[in-house]
């Protein structure tokens, strides 16, 4: 099954390449119009795409809003009137707005900054046009730095520079080794359409899932309590109950440090 991948050296867009026997690379649909969109879809006949790319800097989103709407909405929507099968990525951010404890359900979106409005607005409309498409709302991604790859902070390569973080002692947020998103992805097209809380579960507070890391490869990191933060705290029974498992976040996290020689087998 060929799939055609938008943002393929992306951090989420290159792990896929790598794993995706079939996978093609999108070019870059930065300034693309609806015509550029469907010429490039004509032209490579996936039988899949998996949209990654995205404007997804929270500070630049604000900066830039319509930039943010064309690479946040307007492509995907582009890419669903396409008819081809897709799978799209969102964020966990839909749920900063959100009240109570958590976990959050996907009905439970309240997005509270511009970047999570614009997705969440994604999701609806391209759920409007292909009621097949299968969203995917994730949670923050780590992984090492990939050779040919831009490289970007994440929680692991920010944990393993050392220095001073912070991170809040009562926020509940989920992080998910990349590489297995990236290894569930087939996984995931397969999927009825709709939107799916997608990564790793994660019971404990951010501050008590770096102290974990911390601990277990004695990195030389001082962590401070950034005090009361927003949960995005994603249930992803909806996924698990449709066939896609992930492990928690510390089980990741392991085999991450086991993948890359960090820990002992």
């Amino acid at each position: 099954m060929k799939m055609l991948v938008t943002g393929p050296r992306g951090f989420v867009g290159a792990r896929i390449m790598a794993q995706v026997k079939d996978a093609a690379p999108c070019p870059s649909l930065r300034d693309a119009d609806a015509d550029t969109v469907k010429r490039l879809v004509d032209e490579f006949e996936p039988d899949m795409i998996v949209h990654t790319a995205a404007m997804s800097d929270i500070s630049e989103c604000e900066k830039d809003p319509a930039g943010s709407y064309h690479a946040n909405v307007e492509i995907p929507v582009m890419l669903a009137c396409t008819k081809v099968k897709t799978v799209v990525f969102s964020t966990d951010q839909v749920y900063r707005g959100c009240e109570g404890n958590g976990p959050y359900t996907e009905e439970t979106a309240k997005p509270a900054n511009l970047y999570a409005r614009h997705k969440l607005e994604m999701e609806e409309r391209v759920l409007d046009i292909s009621p097949d498409i299968v969203v995917l709302r994730a949670t923050w991604m780590y992984d090492m730095p990939m050779y040919g790859v831009p490289n970007r902070g994440n929680f692991l390569v920010n944990m393993l520079r050392g220095g001073e973080l912070s991170f809040s002692s009562t926020q509940h947020r989920a992080v998910t080794y990349v590489r297995e998103a990236a290894g569930h992805i087939s996984r995931a097209a397969a999927l009825p359409g709709g939107v799916y809380n997608y990564g790793s579960e994660n019971s404990l507070t951010m501050l008590e899932t770096a102290q974990w890391l911390k601990n277990e490869l004695g990195l030389p990191v001082v962590l401070r309590d950034a005090g009361p933060l927003p949960h995005l705290w994603m249930d992803c029974g909806k996924l698990k109950k449709a066939g896609v498992c992930f492990q928690t976040a510390l089980e990741g996290l392991g085999q991450c440090l086991r993948d890359y020689g960090l820990r002992a087998l």
